[in-house]
């Protein structure tokens, strides 16, 4: 820098960096003629500057700032505290309310060692799966607990998952707003993820969920009586499931393999209650 209308920037820039070389020569004992004398050439080119009022510099910058060599020895440099990382991601904007539902996210979450930070995410976790914590006060203390050994242990999310799915403080979340349909196929694909992981009692429970949710579906949703489409392809799945629950539990009640429209509604609700515990 030192153009026509520059220098006296250029000599304040000069004199800024002349400054924090003085501060580290105080903090490097080792090289701390070295920086020094860098500072000194600084101050000079600051000086020179200075002097030409707007003029453009005449001289190069060679003439008065010599080359810097110094020897740093990281063996003997003060260690960061630990307590950075935690800082970072805090800073960072990091929460457990806005961390992506990854493995990625998970783990940004676990650094930053705070309970509600996890719990948020958890909560996440469950609603993403159709999932909610019981509205009971020992559930709540279960969950907190569950948190607080999440902490310790440091899961990865596909266990966390699991551990969740076994937990008995969690229930469905089906309120008004849910898309049941979208819910159905969500506890199938998950019930066949725990059928090919060899999670054969934990599967089951998962294929009967989903075949009592697409029953509510095929029952009473809206779509399913104004499209023949959509209620065949509900029933479709509803007997293919069966045929895998049967083939599971023999003792999978029979009457439950054909969908009607004359099942009643307290009924099917009254069973979707029984899977959710």
């Amino acid at each position: 820098m030192g153009g026509q209308g520059q220098s006296a920037q250029a000599a304040l820039h000069h004199t800024r960096a002349a400054a924090k070389f003085k501060e580290a020569a105080e903090l490097w004992e080792a090289d701390r003629e070295e920086l020094e004398g860098h500072a000194q050439d600084l101050t000079a080119r600051a000086v020179y500057l200075e002097s030409l009022g707007g003029v453009p510099p005449s001289m190069p910058l060679e003439d008065h700032v010599g080359e810097l060599s110094i020897s740093l020895d990281l063996s003997v440099a003060q260690q960061p505290r630990e307590e950075q990382l935690p800082e970072l991601l805090a800073r960072s904007g990091v929460t457990g309310a806005s961390a992506d539902l990854s493995e990625e996210g998970l783990q940004m979450v676990m650094a930053l060692r705070k309970e509600e930070e996890l719990q948020s995410f958890v909560q996440r976790l469950l609603s993403k799966d159709w999932r909610q914590v019981k509205a009971d006060d020992a559930s709540a203390l279960e969950f907190v607990g569950f948190v607080q050994r999440a902490l310790g242990e440091g899961p990865a999310l596909r266990a966390l998952r699991d551990q969740l799915r076994r937990c008995p403080w969690v229930e469905l979340k089906l309120g008004p707003g849910e898309d049941r349909l979208q819910v159905g196929a969500a506890m199938e694909r998950e019930a066949r993820e725990l059928d090919a992981a060899g999670e054969a009692e934990e599967a089951l429970e998962g294929f009967q969920r989903a075949v009592a949710v697409f029953k509510l579906v095929y029952n009473f949703d809206p779509r399913s009586k104004s499209n023949p489409k959509i209620k065949e392809m509900v029933g479709n799945r509803i007997a293919e499931l069966e045929t895998l629950i049967k083939l599971r539990d023999p003792g999978y009640a029979e009457a439950q393999a054909a969908p009607t429209e004359s099942s009643s509604a307290d009924d099917l609700e009254a069973r979707l209650a029984r899977l959710r515990q």
